[in-house]
């Protein structure tokens, strides 16, 4: 599991490539919400990379969400693939968290 930081500009970019399972979790998850929770810009976490999201990992997602959330700042998914889309909207992180297709739209989301 790897998660990589980005500067888009007027956003700031997380990608999560991998699993992110027990382990992947264990291996992410401080490095994640140290540079996500404290971002002032809107965050877009691409997806793109993602093969897998367990419970643990839907915990991960929804912590950092409440906590950008207490200081009104934006989190938006992207770009997840059909076996990660299926398990995100099953749990119910889409309400949370909004799951958007591409960048693109995710961009939009944010600007508008």
């Amino acid at each position: 599991m790897m998660v990589d930081f980005g500067d888009g500009g007027d956003v700031a970019l997380a990608r999560l490539t991998g699993r992110l399972d027990t382990a992947g979790v264990g291996s992410v998850e401080l490095a994640f919400t140290a540079r996500v929770v404290p971002e002032p810009r809107p965050v877009l976490i691409d997806l793109t990379g993602l093969d897998f999201i367990a419970s643990l990992g839907v915990r991960m997602l929804i912590t950092t969400a409440r906590s950008r959330g207490r200081n009104g700042r934006v989190l938006v998914m992207f770009g997840a693939g059909p076996e990660v889309t299926d398990i995100l909207t099953t749990m119910g992180l889409d309400e949370i968290i909004p799951l958007l297709p591409d960048e693109a739209a995710a961009r939009a989301a944010v600007t508008d």
